[in-house]
């Protein structure tokens, strides 16, 4: 029998056709991947090599703005730790006591023109040093409370508005609701009325819908007692804190 023999090149066509039908290539994923990422590595170098000078100085740029960011929003954290401390003593004392005598954890004051006089000062002073910040809103808003002490309640209402507008979620709530209470005095009961759903469909944690159901329905007694009446009915319903205070509400509402 004559033997079968093959030339160097048929048996290694052969060899390659039989791994690629069981699904081994010669030269393995993972070797194709590690030349893959020498040649890349090859390429970066000589890059490199050939735009040095180019290289460091994008290298550079990058940092520069790493840094630049990082001191932007250090700068703006402590602005904002600033601009709430300040704000906190401008509180402080406007919950201020007047008296002659001493009060442990309280400032005091000799008169209320004092109080009146050294809070707006503070919180005018922080206005002016973070303007554009949450606390300058949130000042403004102690500011319009301090007019409604001097009965001055146009000027109160104006800088409510304004605060309604730009404060953070607990101060715009806050003034909204004070707002309301102003508009609903002044016999404005629409108006109010749409400041009060306003909070009701949009509550906060200072401000929750059943605080301002509450005072809603309590404006509205005056004017619409039964419509007040029904409020106060689903407040005591709905059970909560709220319950009680509606309540005493109802009972006094004529001819509850």
């Amino acid at each position: 029998m004559f033997a079968l023999t093959r030339s160097p090149s048929q048996a290694y066509s052969g060899g390659y056709a039989a791994a690629q039908g069981s699904g081994v290539s010669e030269f393995s994923r993972k070797d194709l991947k590690h030349d893959q990422f020498i040649e890349e590595v090859g390429h970066f170098y000589g890059f490199y090599r050939n735009h040095k000078q180019t290289v460091l100085i994008g290298a550079a740029v990058i940092v520069a703005l790493i840094v630049g960011v990082s001191s932007y929003f250090g700068y703006r954290e402590r602005q904002r730790a600033q601009a709430a401390a300040a704000l906190e003593e401008a509180v402080r004392l406007y919950h201020g006591v007047v008296t002659t005598e001493q009060r442990t954890g309280y400032v005091t004051f000799t008169t209320s023109g004092e109080r009146y006089r050294r809070t707006a000062e503070a919180m005018e002073k922080v206005k002016s040093d973070f303007a554009g910040a949450p606390a300058a809103a949130a000042a403004d808003y102690y500011i319009a409370l301090l007019e409604m002490e001097q009965q001055e309640n146009d000027a109160a209402r104006n800088r409510l508005e304004g605060v309604v507008g730009r404060a953070d979620e607990t101060y715009g709530s806050l003034a909204r609701l004070t707002l309301a209470g102003l508009l609903a005095g002044a016999g404005d009961i629409d108006s109010a009325k749409k400041h009060y759903q306003a909070l009701i469909d949009n509550p906060t944690a200072v401000v929750p819908a059943a605080r301002a159901k509450l005072e809603m329905a309590r404006a509205m007694v005056p004017s619409d007692p039964a419509g007040a009446r029904v409020l106060l009915e689903e407040l005591m319903a709905e059970g909560g804190a709220a319950a009680a205070a509606a309540g005493v509400a109802l009972r006094e509402i004529p001819g509850a």
